[in-house]
């Protein structure tokens, strides 16, 4: 690396931007998988800024978590009730399920050939269930018992005591007869309501609605309602009536929601390429939990701000140690930084514009910022580091 050449940035410092609530509400209807099965396809990318679907301990600065069920245990199955936090202590998906009804269970139906010979899609309950229910990704569907209400909350993948929050969340209902019924309400970490988003209906099929917060809010608990009679012995669907079960069930990527240590931004200034080589910076996250930041070179940009000698292609890369875990040369745009840099007050980005941005989730330890000019390009560059809560 070349030597460090900086000046503390000065009147670039912008007042942070409101959040606007107005989240993306996507939802489908249809008899059979296959008609909605693009619209939850395409739910998923959107959530996930374009990644996967995430399996293993995280938490990640993209991707999705989803839970189809199937990996529940046979023991924890039909006709057994499922512990609330199979799916954050068993399998690693960071949601711990709940009912607030006194004496309700959660119960995941059976799978086909199950050693107790329980009838699939809850023909335990009522042997109408397996005609009226259909399962979206085969074989096993989710329900509250005794309520027509789960509450989920999130924490990090991997680190079951930690909680998170989500950006999104959907879910796929089963046979929602009536408007207006079946619905998942969101909740920030406050408590505050974020709006309840109803599942359109969809006799003897499938429905799905998904809600993604584009402008920022964070999730930390989900209510889903499942019909308004629960599922049991004789409870059929009327036409006041209507008993629903779901299916799969998906999130953004659980981002811890208490960090243990706070990091203040980072703001420095200079030339870079040429004979003004990179322009270095040394963080340190702190605590014991990993963080989310935004980590940004700005180029372009500072032309708005009147720099008249900006860099036209800046670099960002992350280092820890001699390792760089993250680089970037244009930030394309992207959704997630946007809204990042909304969340912690930065200046926008110009759009189409050759700044780069990256958003990492890190552990604590020390790491080095390093802007270059992409083929030496020479010119002023803003180097920033923000921690995203």
């Amino acid at each position: 690396m070349k030597h460090l050449r900086s000046l503390l940035l000065a009147g670039l410092a912008l007042a942070p931007l409101a959040l606007s609530a107005a989240p993306k509400v996507t939802t489908a209807a249809g008899a059979a998988p296959t008609d909605i099965a693009a619209t939850v396809g395409t739910f998923r990318q959107e959530i996930s800024f374009g990644g996967i679907g995430n399996t293993t301990n995280g938490p990640f600065a993209n991707g999705f978590r989803n839970i189809n069920w199937d990996g529940t245990a046979e023991a924890a199955a039909a006709p057994n009730a499922m512990p609330g936090d199979f799916f954050n202590n068993n399998v690693r998906r960071g949601a711990v399920f709940s009912t607030p009804t006194a004496g309700a269970t959660l119960q995941v139906s059976a799978a086909t050939g199950n050693a107790t010979n329980t009838p699939v899609r809850f023909g335990n309950l009522d042997a109408s269930y397996p005609t009226r229910f259909k399962a979206f990704t085969e074989q096993r569907l989710f329900a509250a018992v005794g309520s027509t209400i789960i509450d989920t909350v999130f924490f990090v993948p991997g680190s079951p005591a930690t909680t998170a929050t989500v950006n999104s969340f959907g879910a796929v209902f089963c046979d929602v007869d009536l408007a207006n019924t079946s619905s998942i309400e969101c909740f920030d970490a406050a408590g505050k309501s974020l709006g309840k988003f109803f599942a359109p209906v969809a006799d003897n099929g499938l429905s799905f609605v998904g809600v993604n917060f584009i402008d920022g809010e964070r999730v930390a608990r989900v209510r889903v309602t499942h019909g308004n009679l629960p599922l049991g012995p004789g409870n059929v669907d009327t036409a006041t009536a209507d008993v629903v079960a779901t299916d799969d069930f998906m999130y953004g990527e659980p981002l811890p929601l208490v960090s243990d240590g706070r990091m203040l931004n980072i703001s420095v200034r200079g030339n870079v390429g040429g004979a003004n080589g990179s322009l270095i910076a040394g963080f340190v996250i702190g605590g014991t939990q990993p963080k989310t930041v935004l980590v940004r070179g700005v180029g372009p940009s500072l032309a708005g701000f009147g720099v008249t000698n900006a860099n036209a292609n800046p670099q960002v890369a992350v280092f820890s140690g001699a390792t760089a875990i993250e680089v970037n040369n244009d930030w394309d745009n992207r959704v997630d930084l946007a809204q990042a840099a909304v969340r912690v007050g930065a200046f926008p980005l110009a759009a189409g514009s050759t700044d780069a941005a990256v958003l990492a989730v890190l552990n604590p330890g020390a790491y080095t910022l390093v802007v270059s000019g992409v083929n030496d390009v020479a010119g002023q560059v803003l180097a920033e580091v923000y921690e995203v809560k």
